[in-house]
């Protein structure tokens, strides 16, 4: 099977950071901890009394202090603006207690103080902060939400609400929760927003396949929040099928309504992320990644659309911390959403970002339009959509029927776009953009395909069918042909002598006509006598009377010129001037020896000067007096 490839490119599309944020490794004397909400990496040594240490890859946020071991921690976390630091700690025959700290510049205050939950007896399963001074607990009972008051050293309830929970997923990016009930079968969201509680839709699942907690999180993705499920097959008693991905929205204001499932086609231990809103699988036992876009158009029924990876798996870039190589997908790897990876073991806090080259590295032939599109998806794809389309044009005699599907799916998003921004702009319509489920990080204009691919290939062998390929999808798309692209076309079909082609083109009304085209055609007139008479009709369509007059009379058509003017009439006739007639006239029959159609222009002037001023004479600002005289001889050598 054809591949394409696109030069000087690695094979991977999944890179880690370049360089790790570093922290003291998990031991005997450190206990590692990961506030997702804060992309931050916590390291207690010897409960805290030796130090704590706060990394992250913001590093004007990183600082380290000191507290008192008051038993083993479970959860520590700052607050979004860093003020206060909570902690929860393992206090066994005890009410469930979260410990504050004012912290100010980073440093503690040593103002301190606690929080009892509400429920007597309840497990507090861990916290999470929706917003600066706000902070909620999670309990096995359900949740409670407190507003901090850090001056006054107090926590004020706000709203709290009743569900019998064994396990949560925590989704920082939405401040959704989802609590699992019922041995894993009913899964329940609630949102954390506008300081209150919002219980929303339940997922109820098969009771024979209860979730357990390693195979569920709460993501963000395309403006929608999602449930992610890892589904175990089972194939036969003994040999477990393919595992599959289902996203099932939780609250999807953008018109995301329908669950995706992701087929993996791979059995094992699974991770998933999102980078640049693509769902990244990874699988450890073959130490690869899959990526699966869930805008790409898929068949959508029983409510479900079914998607496959984008591209082949394949592993990682290789990363290095120093100059030692890391190892990949290790057994000690720990994920958090959106894209980060802690190895806590190594000590390294890493987050995985997308090389958009790397989708082109190796893609079947007839898959080049969908990575296209893929491309035009991500925020950085622009480059390489450019470096592809170069690349496919340079190589359009093998590629010309890709080349124009990837037309196409540019074109496809620039009308989308074009039609939301039309849409937007039209008196008495409003239209929620942010509720669209379209989203456009990459629009091409023709004036950027212009300057960035096809100007630099106007010599190339198959210009004429790129062009006349790139012309015909903006057709299809019923998209006009701009100043920009119909300039190219043009001089790009007339240098090469497609008369043939652009005549095509503009019959059809791919290049619409238009006074600064007609003037490039007559421009051209040199190399084509045909572009001329191209503009020349293009001229007659657009009814430009005066242009049409000034090119007869410049390719010395003067009697044509004076018909087009009569025709015309009016202004157009009754304004042109005598001099400039008279004098294209002469010119005309001294070069063909025909002095009658200098005769006749004057006859018809003569006429003209007798309807509009009653007087057959030229005015003298006409600067007529050598014509007259030209004519007198010419009347008496007849």
């Amino acid at each position: 099977m054809s591949h394409f490839s696109l030069k000087d490119t690695e094979e991977y599309y999944l890179a880690l950071s370049d360089q790790p944020k570093k922290f003291d490794a998990d031991s005997p004397v450190t206990n590692v901890f990961f506030d997702d909400t804060n992309g931050e990496v916590f390291t207690v040594r010897s409960g805290g009394v030796t130090g704590v240490t706060v990394n992250g890859m913001d590093e004007s946020k990183c600082t380290s202090f000191r507290m008192e071991d008051r038993g083993p921690i479970i959860s520590i976390k700052f607050s979004p603006d860093h003020k206060i630091l909570a902690i929860q700690r393992n206090h066994d025959n005890q009410n469930a207690i979260v410990e504050f700290v004012n912290f100010q510049d980073l440093a503690p205050t040593n103002i301190e103080y606690c929080h009892t939950c509400k429920w007597k007896n309840a497990k507090i399963l861990g916290f999470v902060w929706p917003k600066v001074n706000e902070i909620a607990f999670i309990t096995d009972h359900g949740i409670e939400l407190l507003q901090v008051l850090p001056e006054k050293k107090q926590l004020k309830n706000l709203k709290s609400t009743s569900f019998s929970g064994a396990w949560f997923s925590w989704c920082s990016q939405s401040n959704t929760v989802l609590l699992a009930g019922n041995n894993g079968v009913l899964l329940q969201p609630f949102s954390l927003n506008n300081s209150t509680i919002t219980k929303l839709q339940k997922l109820e699942l098969e009771a024979s396949k209860p979730v357990m907690e390693r195979d569920v999180c709460v993501i963000r993705l395309c403006d929608a929040t999602w449930c992610a499920i890892f589904r175990h097959s089972v194939s036969t008693a003994s040999s477990p099928g393919p595992t599959e991905v289902w996203l099932m929205p939780l609250s999807s204001p953008n018109g995301y309504h329908h669950t995706h499932v992701l087929k993996t086609g791979l059995v094992g231990r699974f991770a998933v992320h999102v980078v640049d809103e693509l769902i990244v699988v990874h699988h450890q036992s073959s130490k690869t990644s899959q990526l699966f876009d869930i805008m790409e158009e898929s068949k959508v029924e029983n409510n479900t659309a079914i998607h496959i990876p984008i591209v082949a798996g394949n592993s990682m870039k290789p990363a290095k911390d120093g100059d030692q190589l890391c190892p990949m997908y290790s057994g000690n790897w720990v994920v958090f959403q959106p894209d980060y990876i802690i190895d806590a073991r190594l000590g390294c806090l890493w987050r995985i970002r997308l090389i958009p080259s790397g989708l082109a590295h190796s893609v079947v032939k007839d898959e080049i339009p969908k990575i296209v599109a893929v491309l035009l998806r991500r925020t950085e794809g622009r480059d390489t959509i450019y470096r592809m389309m170069n690349q496919l044009v340079t190589e359009a005699g093998t590629y010309l029927v890709e080349l124009t599907k990837a037309f196409d799916e540019i074109h496809l998003v620039y009308r989308k776009w074009a039609d939301l921004e039309m849409a937007r702009n039209t008196a008495g319509q409003t239209v929620d953009t942010s509720r669209s489920p379209h989203r456009f990080p990459v629009i091409i204009s023709q004036a950027e395909m212009c300057s960035h691919v096809l100007q630099s290939h106007i010599d190339d062998k198959y210009i004429v069918q790129v062009v006349t390929a790139y012309v015909r999808s903006l057709g299809r798309r019923a998209l006009a042909a701009q100043h920009a692209a119909a300039e190219l076309a043009v001089r790009a079909l007339v240098a090469r002598g497609a008369a043939g082609r652009l005549r095509a083109l503009l019959r059809r009304g791919a290049l619409a006509d238009a006074r600064p085209l007609a003037c490039q055609l007559l421009s051209l007139g040199r190399l084509q006598p045909a572009a001329a008479q191209l503009a020349l009709d293009m001229l007659a369509r657009l009814h430009a009377k005066e242009e049409i007059i000034e090119v007869l009379l410049s390719w010395d058509e003067t009697i044509s010129a004076v018909g087009v003017a009569r025709q015309a009439g009016g202004t157009t006739w009754n304004t042109l001037s005598p001099r400039k007639l008279l004098a294209a006239a002469q010119q005309y029959a001294e070069q063909h020896s025909e002095p009658t159609a200098f005769i006749a222009i004057y006859h018809m002037l003569v006429n003209r000067n007798e309807k509009l001023r009653g007087s057959p004479h030229f005015l003298k600002g006409e600067q007529c007096d050598s014509y007259v005289e030209y004519y007198k001889r010419l009347m008496s050598e007849q």
